[in-house]
């Protein structure tokens, strides 16, 4: 059995509670940026009874020992430790435990809606969808619910509303056999109308600029890149016989400039 499937959210929760105040947020940020975790050394000896809450140290060495951190040898030295997040199953606790503690305690979370008829009507226009998103992550945001925006937080903010409106199921990162390209991972996968005669899959590729960095240049870039992954994506051996569709979705910022599905 993979040792990873001793761990759980609940577990990863329970430490940082056990943590200073706002080093849960510090670590949280870190994940979503998709940073590393930097320790001059790790702590040998970790006793809560000398010390009633972990500092950073000690809490990125318990972390470290009980395998939701690894050590990354290439950014490592003599002037200090690197550790990551070693597989797609911790990077997932990480997720839960961000929705868990910072996006499901949230009013502004629990209170904004996604316009989702478009999907449970089987449409291909999403531009009502699309305005949900940008004026929900715009509140997420703005009223930092989340500090730190970029690519994962937007997917993950995302995935966790989808998955609590009624007749949508949304998978994060779900894994898939491409054809000729192996496993690959797909950004959000929602289903829709789920056992029903109407049910569909809409598969999205999730891109993202900071919005000063948004030219359209940067966008078009972007929509390329997407869709190329999408086109690829809807082949997997998972959607067969199944209606699938494929949809590129570019943020500048928390803005969604472009919801699409040209050239897939």
């Amino acid at each position: 059995m993979d040792p990873a499937s001793d761990h759980d959210g609940s577990k990863l929760q329970s430490l940082f509670a056990l943590a200073d105040d706002e080093l849960a947020d510090d670590i949280i940020s870190t994940y979503l940026s998709g940073d590393r975790f930097y320790v001059p050394d790790l702590a040998e000896n970790i006793n809560l009874n000398k010390s009633p809450r972990y500092n950073e140290v000690q809490l990125l060495s318990m972390l470290y020992y009980l395998g939701y951190l690894t050590l990354d040898p290439e950014l490592s030295d003599n002037d200090g430790l690197m550790l990551k997040i070693p597989n797609l199953f911790m990077s997932r606790l990480f997720a839960q435990c961000t929705v868990d503690l910072r996006l499901k305690p949230s009013s502004i979370f629990r209170e904004q809606k996604l316009d989702v008829s478009a999907l449970l009507a089987g449409s291909d226009d999403l531009a009502g969808f699309a305005a949900s998103c940008t004026e929900f992550l715009s509140s997420i945001f703005t009223n930092q619910v989340l500090s730190h925006m970029s690519e994962m937080a937007l997917n993950l903010v995302l995935h966790a509303k989808l998955n609590a409106a009624r007749g949508v199921i949304a998978e994060l990162q779900k894994s898939l056999r491409v054809p000729g390209e192996g496993e690959e991972f797909a950004d959000l996968v929602l289903t829709v109308n789920k056992g029903k005669s109407s049910e569909c899959v809409y598969l999205f590729e999730l891109k993202y600029a900071p919005k000063t960095k948004a030219t359209k240049s940067k966008i078009a870039s972007l929509q390329r890149e997407a869709t190329d992954q999408i086109r690829s994506y809807r082949n997997a051996l998972e959607f067969r016989e199944k209606t699938v569709r494929p949809f590129a979705m570019i943020f500048a910022g928390s803005e969604c400039v472009y919801c699409g599905n040209d050239g897939i």
